[in-house]
């Protein structure tokens, strides 16, 4: 195991393969029902994997998931594991209205809460979906009792991300703001902390990157169960959408192995107690 000054801030998104995004145009969510619900299939790699190490991570629950596998959301608590919030019908902010959004994170608190037992701090949105356009929805996440946020991506995407945004823990709409980041490795700044870039870079890259970042700040990573679900049922998709899901599912349980023996993690709450520094609002990039 490699030693830095900083872990690993290990996060999960615990969705099932047919709620994600890149699906929406193949399966809406009123047929989620006649999917095949395999999320406890990557649930117990993940689980297992975490317990031979002796990992803590944060998982954000999807609610809808909650509903389905309340058995199973008790485990990952029952485990010691932070338990916060994705949502509940996995919709992106941007396709929601303010007032549908706020409904929607509600109904995910209170099934969550009500499952687990316990008070959730944490909420991730689907598709780190908060951006310039749906900053409106972090006083929404503020005013329903959450106290941190880890839904910004410092990058450029098609569907999500902030362009510069600061990458260390930083304050918005007076919630903690934990986002996620490119990595700077041979001059060149690419994401390799987790989800779709894990899976389709070689290991070696994300791990010097990883050790190079590490000197320097923690870093938030995030994986999905179904990225450890290759034998889950193939849709027809868009290229650029059958790319993003299925690249590198069948290698993905080895690359996640070797992480968890390569470094050390913590859950994000542990992350933000810990951090000492003097936190800059980031306010300025929303308005």
């Amino acid at each position: 195991m490699n030693k830095n000054p900083y872990p690993i801030a290990l996060s999960f998104d615990v969705e099932d393969w047919f709620t994600v995004r890149n699906m929406r145009d193949a399966i809406s969510e009123v047929d989620w029902q006649n999917q095949d619900l395999r999320v406890q299939i990557g649930m117990k790699f993940i689980l297992d994997s975490l317990a031979e190490k002796n990992i803590k991570a944060t998982f954000f629950i999807l609610g809808w998931i909650a509903d389905q596998c309340p058995e199973l959301v008790r485990k990952i608590s029952d485990q010691g594991h932070e338990i916060a919030c994705h949502g509940y019908s996995h919709t992106p902010i941007d396709l929601l209205t303010p007032e549908a959004f706020e409904a929607d994170l509600k109904k995910a608190i209170d099934t969550i809460e009500k499952v687990t037992g316990q008070k959730i701090k944490g909420f991730r949105a689907p598709s780190f979906s908060v951006m310039e356009k749906t900053a409106w929805a972090l006083p929404i996440i503020k005013k329903l009792g959450l106290e941190y946020d880890s839904s910004i991506f410092s990058t450029r995407h098609p569907d999500y991300g902030v362009q510069n945004f600061p990458t260390e823990i930083t304050t918005v709409s007076g919630l903690t703001e934990v986002p996620l980041k490119k990595s700077k490795i041979w001059g060149m700044k690419i994401p390799v902390c987790g989800g779709g870039y894990f899976r389709m870079l070689p290991y070696q890259f994300t791990k010097s990157a990883l050790q190079r970042d590490l000197k320097k700040d923690a870093v938030v990573m995030y994986f999905h169960p179904w990225e450890f679900d290759a034998a889950q049922p193939r849709v027809k998709l868009g290229v650029l959408k059958t790319f993003r899901h299925y690249v590198g599912l069948n290698s993905n349980r080895e690359k996640f192995l070797n992480l968890i023996n390569d470094f050390e993690f913590t859950t994000i709450e542990n992350m933000i107690s810990k951090s000492a520094r003097n936190r800059k609002p980031a306010e300025y990039f929303f308005k």
